[in-house]
């Protein structure tokens, strides 16, 4: 697994400064003359060559600027193909919109959205059927626009689009050969090639860096993950590094990417399911048969507002948690396979809500801290995990909808895909019994959903969050 470091140059004299920013420079515009190249269906060996002449680049540093243009050239196509997917998507859910829309005013501004809609998807089928992309700006498109209207100056827009280099590692040659990093007298320095000296070496240019770690004031103990020392026990291996440089607001700033060792998931026994929410955390606990062992909630309502710092250090916090939790219980955690896809239209107020709390960044974060433990994730299909945990669960154990949905979740992740409706559902809500018999289960928790949303309407009750509420009421029991 791959993990970046962050750090700070700390220290530069003139000449050095000049130096980086006249690479940063020269990096920068070789990757853009090799976008253009490619597109153009030019060699990679030829545009190799061309690069090394034209902005006196060394061989690796060459072959470096190459290998980001055509990483960016690669992720521009593929953004094409998702976005062509969403495209369709969005057409299809508003064509069956509009067949299902009864009042004529609500057809006529889902027509004038499904041509809009069309519209984008022809422009997205162009460019994949010419295997092309939209127009892409080095710099920022919104700084572009703004040097276009005169609001910032040639030099502004020209540090822009200059402001990093990127060198990638080789273990045969200790690492890093461009940018190397090592630590003497208990610093870390970067050390940086520069002109060549005439002889196949090359000067070198050597700045102290700091690499991110939170020691305590009080114990002095490192906060968290020690980064520094891992990227120092990293070098001790030999193994190839990759380090970025970046420009920003007059600082120079470092990412050094190295690869994780991650040790093997450990055997499970039960499961920790999680539910996600805006405002926190469903968990419950099942033993390997997936008989219910506990439960907790974990409110987090500040997911809805934090800065985004604040924010990614709070889901850390509770990812961190919820690992140590399946890791002491020796359960493996189940957590929904959700898919963050832009493929229907929805409304303003449901894009504010998804928009802010980060499904899938607490989810990366699930991923990474329980490979760094040893804890198996088992991702499972989010459908009916909400209504089968309230119809089913929520009485039985006294849970709230939250938790009875992350039992289901944990069942589910165990293997326990099929969920026996209760017979006093069937007996209540369904009428046709011989019908229901021969649906899958997903349906007939689709069937008894319909049926028991469609008795609490009547009460002015539009979900089933309010189902404890009247169920006793519905199911005819005192």
């Amino acid at each position: 697994m791959k993990t970046t470091a962050m750090g700070v140059i700390l220290e530069l004299t003139e000449t050095q400064q000049a130096y980086l920013d006249n690479l940063m420079a020269r990096y920068c515009a070789a990757v853009r003359w090799s976008f253009k190249r490619l597109l153009e269906g030019k060699g990679i060996q030829d545009i190799r060559q061309g690069v090394q002449v034209k902005f006196n680049l060394n061989s690796r540093q060459a072959n470096d600027a190459v290998y980001d243009a055509q990483s960016t050239i690669k992720s521009q196509y593929e953004l094409v193909k998702l976005h062509y997917a969403n495209a369709l998507a969005k057409v299809e859910f508003t064509q069956k919109r509009i067949t299902k829309a009864k009042s004529s005013k609500k057809k006529a501004n889902l027509q004038k959205r499904l041509e809009k809609e069309q519209r984008k998807l022809a422009d997205w089928q162009k460019h994949l059927e010419a295997k092309t992309f939209p127009t892409i700006v080095f710099g920022g498109k919104r700084l572009f626009l703004e040097r276009c209207k005169g609001n910032i100056t040639r030099e502004e827009w020209q540090e822009a689009r200059s402001n990093r280099y990127l060198s990638r590692g080789d273990k045969t040659k200790g690492g890093n050969l461009n940018t190397r990093l090592y630590e003497m007298n208990g610093q870390i320095y970067l050390d940086i090639a520069a002109e060549p000296t005439g002889t196949g070496r090359y000067k070198r240019i050597t700045v102290p860096v700091y690499l991110a770690h939170k020691p305590s004031k009080k114990t002095r103990k490192i906060n968290g993950r020690n980064y520094r020392q891992m990227v120092l026990d990293y070098l001790k291996t030999g193994s190839s590094y990759q380090v970025e440089i970046i420009r920003k607001d007059g600082r120079y700033y470092i990412h050094v990417t190295i690869e994780e060792d991650m040790p093997d998931p450990y055997h499970a026994h039960g499961a920790v399911g999680v539910d996600t929410n805006p405002d926190g955390l469903g968990i419950a606990l099942t033993d390997c048969l997936g008989q219910y062992r506990g439960s907790q909630w974990l409110g987090q309502g500040e997911w809805t507002y934090a800065k985004s710092n604040r924010r990614n250090n709070l889901i850390g916090e509770k990812a961190k948690k919820i690992v140590a939790l399946a890791k002491e219980t020796g359960g493996a955690l189940a957590v929904e396979d959700l898919k963050f896809k832009h493929d229907k239209s929805v409304t303003a107020k449901f894009n504010r809500m998804s928009h802010g709390f980060v499904w899938s960044k607490f989810l990366a974060y699930i991923d990474r801290c329980a490979a760094r433990e040893g804890v198996p994730v088992i991702k499972v299909k989010p459908a009916f995990t909400s209504a089968i945990g309230i119809l089913k669960y929520q009485h039985q154990y006294g849970l709230s909808n939250h938790q009875a949905a992350a039992l289901v979740i944990a069942r589910r992740g165990l293997g326990f895909d099929y969920e026996r409706i209760p017979k006093r559902l069937v007996d209540r809500f369904i009428k046709a019994k011989e019908g229901f018999k021969k649906l899958n289960n997903w349906q007939q928790w689709s069937a008894v959903k319909k049926a028991i949303l469609k008795q609490l309407k009547k009460k002015g009750v539009n979900s089933l969050v309010s189902w404890q509420v009247h169920r006793k009421e519905l199911l005819g029991v005192g």
